[in-house]
């Protein structure tokens, strides 16, 4: 077995078990050690037929960057699970350094070091209709680390809420929207199916005075496994001036998956159907009016044009523009409303 390694790889995050680490980010520092066979490319010279470590250190900052865990433990879970997700990766060994871990004695360092291969996957039993298992593969290790280099995956379709808040007035912050949905589009793998118009809701579970944010529903398909298109998401959300580390938060791009074919999967990294899906009508209403027969997995789940009826913020959600991919600014509505 070959080995790529990764040293000293360096982000900001909340994790932490006291209530501090939960809102004030810290550096963490994480080397890995991704075990795979590297002879096809060292024949072919071509990147498809190795791991891209520049990507690779994406996934990793964005794990680091993103949702709250109590544990280094879990974080170094929960980095092995993205990089046992690349295509090829056999096996990885993962250090999570925590340098300034709120400990009362001198010290250098704390780290936890993990190793996993692909066998510890949890795979989604082949036969249920719903599918519970692990975000990172749901295709029974049929793409996870395959090292005979076959590169099949199976079209896989998902729904995205996109928002945004920040970045100027509505015109503006529509082609920030704009935007995403083409960087979305070009994905390797991954066609856009269907956009629903474009509506203004208020700020949901944020003071009053929040900015009111724009939002709209994006259905796709994908060849891309749920990690996979998470990590190019926050890489998306980051080039428009994304900062992570804030929760409940304006911001200039929020993607959310919401589902992955009807798949059910209780994960920090990545829970799906989004766990507060079935209570936002800022994603059940324009759900509900681009795919009318569309169903909401899950223990709250059901169909979705009735939970947006169902939503106690309803009322709050007005189209703006029904056209808003190709609509000139004068069409948007009010274009001196703020946001930000």
């Amino acid at each position: 077995m070959d080995t790529i390694t990764l040293t000293g790889i360096r982000a900001q995050g909340t994790h932490g078990v006291l209530e501090h680490e939960h809102t004030r980010p810290q550096p963490f520092i994480v080397d890995v050690a991704i075990e795979l066979d590297l002879r096809a490319a060292g024949r072919s010279d071509a990147l498809d037929d190795t791991v891209d470590y520049g990507r690779a250190a994406k996934a990793i900052v964005g794990i680091i960057e993103g949702e709250h865990v109590d544990l280094i433990e879990r974080l170094a879970q929960c980095i092995a699970d993205a990089l046992l997700s690349f295509e090829r990766v056999r096996r990885v060994t993962v250090t999570v350094h925590k340098p300034h871990a709120p400990i009362t004695v001198p010290f250098t360092d704390v780290s936890v070091t993990i190793t996993r291969d692909v066998e510890d996957c949890l795979t989604a039993p082949a036969d249920d209709d719903v599918a519970v298992g692990d975000c990172g593969d749901y295709s029974n290790h049929k793409d996870c680390g395959d090292q005979h280099g076959s590169s099949a995956r199976s079209v896989h379709h998902v729904v995205l809420s996109l928002g945004a808040n920040q970045g100027g007035n509505t015109a503006a912050i529509t082609g920030v929207l704009r935007d995403a949905v083409r960087q979305l589009d070009a994905i390797e793998g991954t066609q856009i199916t269907g956009v629903s118009s474009l509506y203004r809701t208020k700020a949901w579970g944020m003071p009053q005075n929040t900015p009111d944010f724009l939002n709209a529903i994006v259905l796709a398909s994908t060849t891309r496994r749920p990690r996979e298109l998470l990590q190019t998401i926050h890489g998306i959300e980051q080039s428009a001036g994304r900062d992570h580390s804030q929760h409940w938060a304006s911001r200039p791009l929020d993607i959310d998956i919401i589902d992955v074919d009807g798949m059910v999967c209780d994960d920090p990294t990545l829970t799906l159907p989004h766990p507060r899906a079935w209570q936002r009508a800022f994603v059940l209403v324009p759900w509900a009016q681009v795919d009318c027969d569309a169903q909401l997995a899950g223990p709250h789940g059901g169909k979705v044009a009735e939970l947006a009826r169902n939503t106690p913020d309803a009322h709050s959600v007005e189209v703006v523009c029904d056209d808003w991919m190709v609509a000139q600014a004068d069409n948007l509505g009010n274009p001196d409303t703020q946001g930000d």
